[in-house]
């Protein structure tokens, strides 16, 4: 709904809100590391050492880039509605759920466990279609082609694309690749964004 009915929300307090759900989340991700038992022997207590510090380093990098997406998103919004800040509240939701999902996947990486894995990647999904489904939102509640041109709203959105295309991709990866092996694949997203980047501006300067 739109016009003076429509409900408009304080963009600061919502922007607040998000910065301390993401701040929590990546906090909480550091306290959920733990040292092995003393009853695991070293080969196993190095290995689950190993796991916990891998998956921590991805989801940290990972919850950073989400954040700094989310900023570069919301740059851009003057006008906060309801399906902004639900949009924006489901990826939230997912954003929560860091720090679980990232035990889980540390446990794939002993336990030979596909299933943890894929729980990891899904929600990774989850907060990459909602971040892409708001930027959506954004480009025609705030007119961007008017303001940033047709090839800013094409970057603007691959930006959103390509790390859901990624991590969709993992769900089914998951199932065949080791869980150490899924970080080169989310990896991939730096490589394929300066490709989309190219191919976007590769007519003029961005």
């Amino acid at each position: 709904m739109s016009g003076p009915q429509a409900d408009i929300f304080p963009h600061d307090r919502v922007v607040f809100f998000c910065d301390a759900v993401f701040a929590i989340a990546i906090t909480l991700l550091a306290i959920e590391l733990k040292l092995p038992g003393h009853e695991a022997s070293d080969a196993a207590a190095a290995a689950e050492l190993q796991g916990t510090f891998i998956s921590y380093f991805i989801s940290f990098m990972v919850t950073g880039v989400f954040w700094v997406s989310h900023m570069l998103t919301w740059k851009y919004i003057t006008r906060v509605n309801g399906k902004v800040v639900w949009s924006t509240l489901l990826q939230l939701m997912f954003v929560a759920l860091m720090p679980f999902a990232t035990r889980e996947y540390s446990l794939a990486f002993t336990g030979h466990d596909a299933g943890r894995a894929v729980l990891y990647a899904c929600v990774l999904t989850a907060i990459s279609f909602f971040s892409l489904r708001t930027r959506m939102l954004v480009v025609k509640q705030e007119d961007l082609r008017e303001k940033i041109g047709e090839q800013g709203v094409r970057w603007f959105i691959g930006r959103g694309l390509v790390p859901l295309i990624v991590f969709a991709a993992t769900i089914l990866l998951a199932f065949v690749l080791p869980a150490w092996a899924i970080a080169f694949v989310f990896v991939a997203i730096f490589p394929l964004l300066a490709v989309v980047r190219r191919r976007i501006f590769r007519n003029q300067n961005p």
